[in-house]
């Protein structure tokens, strides 16, 4: 080639050049696609049944060809109070070229840029995010259809990025009732994404297919975290992170998990976060294909605070401190009503060490006791505990244990009861404590006037423990009635009669008499 040609070869890819760099400027400018706005708000809003808002809409084509939507918002659809459904501060969508070059909208992934998302269920199991059905009327031949311009089939890819994320069901008033779940700062990751598919419902066979997986807590197929061979393909799946994340009370921080997603079920395993100073793994599963939204989930915990986990739970605030560990299975029906978790159901079992009861003190009138009879420790804090075990059962509100233990400085505790975790805390306990003793003459005296026994070293002392969380009442048994008011076969009576602090003051009283010296002789 000679000089010249190179020359002209030269200049003819500087002036491709320049026009390809100026085309990323001319181009977005040429193709002005705000103009579409209303066009696509109505196309969205027939797609979706919601309506729809979009604040700009702009071309890029650097780096890639992507439509880029600002402060996009779809509102809840007919049959729920006014809001919106998804608010979004910026969204990327890659489209096909060649599809946009036809006249038609095919994307190929999203990036989501702080999305908002209230979910609401409604009474009869419908929710917002869902579309309406299909209206069919007449038939059309192929030479008659057209095709669609704007496609929400299937996107290979869905990135939201800081967002936030509530679930809530719909009052009988048709009003949203209290938030029960909530995610703030949400990442995720989703990979071949049905939106079509996620907001149909999904076939009967389907569902039938998987209530095993939703089954009772006995069952060793609680959740599964693998798709089950005859399950149909999940409409999305990927990563799942939040830098909080509150389940009723329970709060929860720097959780991740992988999640799948079915039509009306969701699938989350390897749960990691962190609670109340501690740690926790787990894993989870949502169906909400029917009336009221159903969860299963299963965790283990260790060096959990327990008096900041305490403080999520008004009545329970400042009643114990120590090192807690374990596990809890729970399950239930989220409810259409005021206190949408009420329905909970679980098991599970905790140790708590090293820690505190500064109300209960369940071990302050036995050791006035000891103290005065020369049994067991004269010193150590009361309210002291070096382990409690307790068995977890939940059901009707209700936190029943049927075996307690607790060890304490000077006391350990064999016992069983409930509390209930709604109103005052009202609890119905009852145990035995047991104190280190020789036996002599006076541990007998203790033993025939307390109701006490003892066997093996130890002195037992039965009790009840009753009243609520804010004011509990721990209460000697003597014989046949209950030493501090309260019948034997009626232990959460009323509180008439005498305290239990006036039993311990009559036997040291009696105590001091019996080592009294004798006085001397009269001259």
């Amino acid at each position: 080639m000679s000089s010249k040609g190179k020359k002209r070869l030269i200049i003819a890819a500087s002036v491709v050049g320049v026009l390809a760099i100026l085309s990323l400027w001319v181009v977005p400018s040429l193709v002005d696609l705000n103009r579409y706005r209303p066009q696509v708000a109505a196309l969205l809003e027939k797609e979706t049944g919601k309506p729809a808002r979009i604040g700009h809409l702009k071309l890029t084509i650097f780096p890639h060809l992507a439509i880029q939507v600002d402060n996009f918002v779809l509102g809840n659809p007919q049959g729920f109070p006014g809001g919106d459904f998804i608010n979004t501060l910026r969204i990327y969508a890659l489209v096909d070229a060649g599809a946009l070059w036809d006249r038609q909208i095919v994307i190929k992934s999203l990036v989501i840029e702080d999305p908002v998302l209230h979910l609401l269920c409604g009474p009869g199991g419908h929710w917002n995010f869902e579309n309406p059905p299909k209206k069919v009327s007449g038939t059309t031949t192929p030479s008659q259809s057209q095709p669609a311009a704007f496609s929400l089939g299937e996107i290979s890819k869905i990135t939201l990025d800081g967002g936030v994320v509530t679930v809530a069901n719909l009052l009988p008033s048709r009003e949203a009732g209290p938030i029960y779940f909530e995610a703030q700062k949400i990442s995720c990751d989703f990979k071949n994404v049905n939106l079509s598919a996620a907001t149909a419902a999904p076939p009967s066979a389907m569902l039938d297919r998987a209530k095993p997986l939703l089954a009772g807590l006995g069952s060793p197929t609680i959740v599964y975290a693998e798709q089950p061979a005859s399950q149909a393909p999940p409409v999305a799946q990927g990563s799942f992170k939040a830098d909080s994340l509150r389940f009723g009370a329970i709060q929860a921080t720097a959780v991740e998990s992988h999640v799948w997603v079915f039509a009306k079920q969701a699938y989350l395993d390897k749960i990691n976060f962190k609670l109340a100073g501690g740690s926790a793994e787990g894993k989870a599963a949502f169906d909400y294909s029917g009336q009221n939204p159903h969860f299963n989930i299963r965790t283990i915990f260790d060096k959990i605070d327990v008096a900041q986990l305490a403080q999520a739970f008004p009545n329970a605030r400042g009643k114990m401190t120590g090192t807690m560990k374990g596990n809890l299975d729970v399950q239930g029906d989220a409810g259409h009503s005021e206190d949408p978790l009420s329905g909970l159901v679980g098991t599970g079992q905790v140790i708590i060490r090293n820690g505190k009861m500064p109300s209960l003190q369940l071990s302050r009138n036995l050791m006035t006791l000891a103290r005065f009879a020369g049994l067991g420790s004269s010193s150590g804090d009361p309210a002291a505990f070096s382990l409690v075990s307790a068995d977890l059962n939940l059901a009707n509100q209700v936190l029943t244990s049927h075996n307690i233990k607790i060890v304490s400085n000077d006391v350990d505790v064999d016992g069983s009861g409930n509390l209930a975790l709604a109103g005052a805390g009202k609890m119905n306990y009852t145990g035995v404590a047991k104190l280190a003793a020789r036996q002599t003459g006076l541990t007998d005296l203790v033993a025939n006037i307390s109701g006490a026994t003892y066997s093996n070293g130890k002195l037992s002392f039965p009790f009840d423990l009753v009243g609520t969380l804010e004011n509990p009442r721990f209460l000697l048994k003597s014989g046949g009635r209950v030493l501090g008011g309260f019948s034997k076969t009626s232990p959460a009576a009323g509180g008439q009669g005498s305290n239990p602090s006036d039993l311990v003051q009559g036997l040291t009283n009696l105590f001091r008499k019996k080592k009294a010296p004798a006085p001397p002789p009269k001259p």
